[in-house]
């Protein structure tokens, strides 16, 4: 669920994040023109390792008890 809450970001991982602001060129007349801010926030965001990772760890759990399962009968 943390990838889903995240965004569900189909890349990797990232450790920080950009917050992307319009501010006008010359403060409160915005139709002479716009400049982007650009801020960086630090933050974990996962990306689609995670829940691959996680089906694979999963798979591999479940495979192994039932291979255990089966060799004890």
């Amino acid at each position: 669920m943390l990838w889903y809450s995240d965004g569900m970001r189909l890349g990797f991982w990232r450790t920080s994040t950009q917050l992307i602001v319009e501010v006008p060129v010359i403060e409160g007349m915005p139709e002479l023109g716009t400049q982007q801010k650009v801020t960086w926030k630090k933050g974990f965001v996962s990306g689609v390792e995670t829940p691959t990772i996680g089906l694979f760890f999963s798979t591999s759990l479940i495979s192994c008890l039932l291979l255990r399962r089966r060799q004890s009968k």
